[in-house]
């Protein structure tokens, strides 16, 4: 049997390694690179073309044993199918995709025939286990190497701003964009607007009549409100809303505001001005809604503030029976202040949401005014607790309840947050 001999202490130290010479010919032919990478995981400070010229100008035959006809060109490589040869064309692929987004960061992914895979995984064989380089880890290399030499953009393996998936079956690649995530906080004034897009219930986002064919059930949201710039600036093409909470549509969300973060999808613009179009936005909608404390933030702030829940504060119009006392009114808040009541799912929500009693801590319930059958109330509360169904008592499901305690009827007429106390938050299990 013919053999040959590979050598040297930049792959094997002193040791000599056998091959079986006719198992390797019976590949070819096959192109220095790939020859290469049958030992790619030894030695260092050579590519795999090197390696492979190494390797030719360390094998010793017997009998004379040449290898005229094994070695080829790149693109009639019987083992890479010419995808060594096509990294510059893999190259200008992705570097013509990014031309449309502005980035800092890329990392680069490769999809591979699997007859290509395995044609590979049978050469190496024959050189032994643990020393070769996988062509999807040189191809990665190799694009991600050459896209920063012409672009100078960075690579990154962590969450980086785009990957770029090289599909060498097709010659395509698709791009993953890293969403922007944006925190900051919004006041809510306009008392007719939902805090995120509502698609309409009849045509399911379509367009109809009923909803003038917008697709919505409300023209307007703090979510639209809010996105329309952004999108606008940073050439996104959707946008999510992730709020702490929300607060009903005709509710107004007053002090620092509510926490939230909007989400940028596949940016084109990354680099934005955020002083410059919240004032923007401020302006625009002046009497509508604000939002303040921009700043960018990663995606896992998304988890953290939807976990997290604090009490809240809420002001109060509550119309009432002419003929009760503010001292009545006085002693049934009082009653309510450091108590927990249960709360069963509310009549208004029950259709979309599971019928569970809550128990809920009130903090503190306080008349600040009352006038001509209408009070002024102050509330301070735990989170999640239904304001409107502990004035009212939805016909008991909210026990005890003001109206309870006063006996007689009470209805919220406008309910204003005035505060989220996030100094004392907590995140939820789960």
């Amino acid at each position: 049997m013919l053999q040959i001999f590979l050598k040297g202490q930049w792959k094997l130290g002193s040791r000599y390694k056998m091959f079986d010479f006719k198992k390797i010919e019976s590949f070819g032919p096959f192109c220095i690179s790939c020859l290469g990478r049958a030992v790619g995981r030894v030695g260092f400070g050579l590519d795999n073309r090197e390696r492979g010229l190494e390797m030719l100008n360390q094998f010793e035959f017997q009998e004379d044993k040449v290898l005229e006809g094994l070695v080829c060109a790149e693109s009639e490589c019987r083992i890479c199918d010419g995808l060594i040869g096509d990294i510059e064309n893999f190259i200008e692929m992705v570097l013509e995709d990014f031309s449309e987004f502005s980035l800092s960061t890329f990392k680069i992914g490769t999809i591979v025939d699997n007859e290509i895979l395995e044609k590979e995984v049978e050469f190496q064989s024959v050189f032994g286990e643990g020393l070769s380089e996988s062509i999807k880890s040189q191809l990665n290399r190799e694009i991600g190497i050459g896209v920063y030499n012409k672009s100078g953009i960075d690579a990154l393996l962590d969450s980086p701003d785009a990957v770029a998936i090289v599909d060498t079956r097709y010659d395509t690649v698709e791009l993953e964009i890293k969403s922007l995530f944006i925190e900051g906080n919004y006041n809510k004034f306009d008392r007719t607007i939902p805090q995120t897009r509502w698609p309409c219930s009849g045509c399911k986002g379509i367009g109809c009549r009923k909803c003038n064919n917008t697709g919505q059930l409300y023209p307007d949201s703090v979510q639209s409100l809010i996105a329309k710039r952004f999108l606008e600036v940073s050439l996104s093409d959707e946008d999510l809303f992730h709020g702490m909470g929300r607060e009903d549509i005709d509710a107004a969300m007053l002090g620092d505001g509510r926490p939230f973060v909007l989400e940028l999808r596949r940016p084109k613009r990354r680099e934005l001005d955020l002083v410059d179009i919240a004032e923007e936005v401020n302006s625009l909608h002046k009497g509508r809604i604000k939002i303040t404390n921009l700043k960018i933030v990663p995606r896992s702030r998304v988890a953290q503030l939807k976990n997290t829940v604090c009490e809240k504060t809420y002001r109060v119009d509550v119309s009432v029976s002419r003929e009760l006392s503010i001292e009545s009114l006085k002693k049934g808040a009082q009653r309510l202040s450091s108590t927990v009541v249960e709360q069963r799912t509310p009549t208004r929500v029950s259709h979309r949401r599971a019928d569970l009693v809550r128990p809920r801590l009130i903090n503190h319930m306080a008349v600040k005014s009352f006038v001509k059958g209408m009070v002024e109330l102050e509330i301070r509360a735990q989170h999640g607790t239904y304001i409107r169904e502990l004035v009212s008592g939805d016909g008991g499901r909210t026990d005890p309840s003001l109206s309870l305690l006063v006996d007689s009827p009470c209805k919220v007429e406008v309910l204003d947050v005035l505060n989220l106390h996030l100094d004392n938050s907590e995140k939820k299990d789960g």
